[in-house]
């Protein structure tokens, strides 16, 4: 169902009416977590929200046509959500994104957990890729990749069942299409179903110690788009801005997804990758399969390290040694990334190619809940069709603070 920005408006309002009613039934108390996060016995109730405000100027050189140049100052994205739990069992998450062309959901999760180690969640939310899942409050540079464009592993509607120890966690999910998507056109004499799929993760971390952290993960993932459109699988230039050169367009009927995530932090330094294959089931017997990829490090010139969450398979906020608002310097971090997507064995489209990329990237942590950003991309896009290539040279800039 299409939400309109009037509905999503009036639900956040009302969430933010009724826990705030609550937090004032009885003496309260209150921590500070980014925002004043409100707490009476087993019942927290807390606003939060992030802002991202970006510059991007983008060069292109096309193979065949004019080659252009392109700058904006745009609002990436401006979210407004609650969270809080009931009990020790009970807890919930809403946010909302806010954006020129409306409203839409973002987490929309209802959990439950019967024991400390088991959750039963429901609701719009993302469930494999360990960059996908970290928080992009807390991903190394601006965007999450051509790696996750090309999978299409957003937020979708989910049932999911997760356990978990001390250094290991097991996903399983059945999953429909985005709470943001339009209903499907009922047809009175056959009926109508929206997508459908099921999918599963498991992490293990074999080293944790106080130097170092390894992360090992893999997911996979069946889908069938039932009567909604056919799949596309396409890239952005390592940016949420401007035009996608290397895309399938809409060609699968069902795909299967295979994951594996690798990641290893040594003090201030981090590597992380992940690899995927998806096989395509296409009209006509024109059956695919298709790669992407991605490797980069960091360094914390200033001594953080990243903070890796063995029992949840993430990363989660960084703790900076010596933040402005103790008179220090803040954080400071360099990172390099590869980025590889490989579309060539889907026939019969002009733009189903190759795409590559280099980024260089560079963060400024001044406090734990803002960051300054620097992202510099070089992008290659080999289609097949003749004069059919484009490079794209990205430079980015972002102010961010969260709540």
């Amino acid at each position: 169902m299409k939400i309109e920005t009037s509905l999503c408006a009036g639900a956040a309002l009302g969430v933010l009416l009724l826990g705030a009613s609550a937090a004032q039934a009885q003496d309260t108390t209150t921590a500070w977590k980014g925002a004043p996060q409100f707490q009476n016995d087993s019942l927290t109730f807390k606003v939060r929200g992030r802002v991202y405000n970006d510059y991007v100027y983008q060069d292109v050189d096309r193979q065949t046509g004019a080659d252009f140049e392109a700058s904006n100052t745009r609002l990436r994205t401006a979210r407004l959500g609650v969270e809080g739990t009931w009990n020790a069992n009970w807890a919930y998450k809403a946010e909302i994104n806010f954006t020129r062309g409306g409203s839409e959901w973002e987490d929309l999760i209802l959990e439950y957990k019967p024991t400390d180690t088991i959750s039963i969640m429901a609701g719009n939310f993302k469930t494999v890729s360990l960059e996908n899942i970290t928080s992009s409050r807390y991903i190394t540079f601006m965007e999450r990749g051509p790696y996750n464009d090309v999978l299409g592993i957003g937020r979708v509607m989910n049932v999911q069942v997760k356990a978990n120890g001390p250094n290991w966690t097991v996903a399983g999910a059945v999953s429909g299409d985005s709470l943001n998507s339009a209903d499907v056109a009922t047809n009175a004499a056959t009926g109508s179903k929206e997508v459908f799929g099921f999918n599963g993760r498991a992490t293990f971390a074999p080293i944790m110690t106080d130097s170092d952290q390894v992360h090992l993960g893999v997911w996979a993932r069946r889908r069938n788009r039932e009567d909604q459109g056919n799949f596309s699988y396409g890239v952005r230039n390592n940016t949420n801005y401007g035009a996608q050169y290397v895309t399938s367009g809409a060609v699968g009927v069902k795909d299967t997804m295979i994951g594996l995530e690798g990641a290893w932090v040594h003090g201030p330094f981090s590597v992380q990758g992940e690899w995927a294959n998806i096989d395509i089931q296409r009209p006509g017997n024109l059956d695919a399969d298709a790669r992407a990829w991605y490797l980069y490090g960091s360094w914390f010139v200033t001594g953080e390290t990243r903070r890796y969450e063995a029992n949840k398979g993430e990363f989660n906020r960084i703790k900076i040694l010596d933040p402005m608002t103790s008179g220090g310097l803040g954080a400071v971090e360099l990172g390099v990334r590869y980025d590889s997507v490989d579309l060539t064995d889907i026939t019969g489209v002009a733009t189903a190619g190759e795409y590559s990329a280099w980024t260089l990237g560079a963060n400024w942590y001044p406090h734990p809940y803002v960051r300054f950003m620097a992202n510099y991309s070089v992008s290659e896009n080999d289609n097949a069709a003749v004069g059919a290539d484009v490079d794209a040279k990205t430079l980015q800039f972002r102010a961010q603070f969260d709540f």
